[in-house]
Order: C-alpha cells, then structure tokens, then sequence
C-alpha cells in the first residue's frame, strides 16, 4: 500500500529537491510512497510577503521567496533567501498542514525544516513529523549511550548563537554532553573548522535540505564533513531514515545477509 507524504516547505515553491529527494530516498530503501510538496506562501506574492519581513534578531521564519532580478541564490536567479515574522508564518504552516491533509489526501505530513516553532500552534490529524524532534532525539540517544561526556558540536546562525546554545543547555540531557556552538559568521566552512579545532566527536547542522539544491557545489557537505573530522547529523537524511519505520513496506532483511543464508 502506497503511503502519501505532504511535505510543507516555508517559502516559495517549486522545491522539486524535496520531491525527488524524499521519494528517491525512501524507495531506495524499498518504500512505496509519494510525495506532494506545497509551500506556506504558494498563494503570496512578494509584495504580499513584504510587511512582514523582518530582520533575525527577531523570531522569524526563514525562507526561499521568488525576488525578480535577484541573482546568485544556490536555487538560481530570481531566489533570494529572506526572514518573516514567526507568527505570520506559523499560521501559514498549519494552513498548508491543514490543506495536505484535507484537499490532497496525504497520510503523513513533514516539515521541511528543522526550526522552532511556538508550542501548540501547529499539528496534524494525520501524523507530523518534525524534523527538529528527531535530530534532538539523535543527540539525546548519544548523551546516554556513554558513561563520559561526548562532545557535540553545533553549526548555527551567529545571530541565533545564544538562543541556539540556551536550547540545548535547556535540553534534560544537557548535563550529560559537553556542547561546542560554532556561529556562522561568514562561510559554512569556517564553522565547520572550529568544530574540527574542538575535536568534537559528532556534529549536528539543523539547516534542511543543505546541499540539495540545484546550484548547491557538488562537495558542499562532504567539505563540511572532512573539516569537522566527525559524523556530520543533518535534519534530512536524520528525517528520511527515520520515516522508513513509518511507511511500508516491510524492508527486506533477508537481502543484507549472505545469499543462502536463510536455510528455510
């Protein structure tokens, strides 16, 4: 039985890297799904979107919007990344929730994005996968996996930086993890070198779909990786292997066993 994935991105549409990713992804891994992408502003023009820009020293939301003559953007001209008031665009992820469930038939609806969002103001009647839950949910799993403390990093906005770090230290397993936040002052990659200056053992980079897009460089992330020298944890692929459990059919054990080796 095939299972339907409404995927809700927070910008401008389309994001075919989330259609293709997810659906690839899955059915790599013997899923049979599909998959239908909308966006929290399908229906919004920028114009519409303007008054509530906002700058990131505010809660804000993230986007990918359609800005005529912008070029240079790694989704191609006429793409510019922009940030809107969080309230606005939180009422705008349950609408787009409330519209995969109810005019598109899905069976799960994700999140294609990592942030925070305020509690309570968005869920589902189907199933709501959220990408941060998981990747916490990662990092809680290592905290009480060893007796001693292992060191995390964390690559996040220099502007989010204090925020960033008073949610983990929030976290229950605070205390079991030694925490190293690397603030994106400039190039990805320079955070990525002082995690690797660190010595952290895993690193954690909650930006979603990092890599994917159509003009992402080829070795954006595996750059990333070989800078840090530790396992890199990303929203998506932490996200998709996490929803195989979810979704049928039954995956294949037998075929990552030695051919004979089921004697039945």
């Amino acid at each position: 039985m095939t299972t339907h994935i409404g995927v809700v991105t927070t910008g401008h549409g389309p994001r075919d890297e989330y259609l293709h990713y997810h659906r690839m992804f899955l059915e790599t891994l013997g899923a049979d799904v599909r998959v239908t992408v909308r966006h929290i502003y399908e229906d919004l023009t920028l114009d519409d979107l303007t008054p509530h820009e906002v700058d990131k020293s505010v809660p804000n939301l993230g986007a990918h919007v359609h800005v005529p003559g912008a070029v240079g953007n790694h989704m191609g001209d006429g793409w510019e990344h922009r940030f809107f008031d969080l309230d606005f665009a939180t009422d705008l992820v349950q609408l787009t929730i409330d519209r995969l469930e109810e005019e598109d038939g899905v069976d799960i609806v994700l999140l294609a994005c990592a942030a925070e969002f305020p509690t309570g103001r968005i869920s589902a009647g189907t199933l709501l996968i959220h990408p941060r839950e998981i990747m916490f949910g990662i990092a809680e799993g290592i905290a009480h996996g060893t007796r001693r403390k292992p060191r995390i990093g964390v690559i996040v906005d220099a502007e989010h930086a204090d925020h960033d770090r008073a949610d983990w230290n929030s976290r229950p397993f605070a205390d079991q993890i030694e925490l190293v936040v690397a603030p994106i002052d400039g190039a990805w990659i320079d955070a990525a070198r002082q995690l690797g200056a660190a010595n952290v053992e895993f690193a954690f980079f909650f930006g979603y779909g990092v890599g994917l897009a159509p003009f992402d460089a080829r070795d954006e992330i595996p750059a990333l990786e070989t800078a840090i020298g530790a396992p890199l944890i990303l929203p998506h692929r932490a996200t998709v292997l996490h929803m195989r459990n979810l979704v049928g059919p039954a995956m294949a054990d037998l075929d990552h066993l030695p051919q004979g080796w089921n004697k039945s």
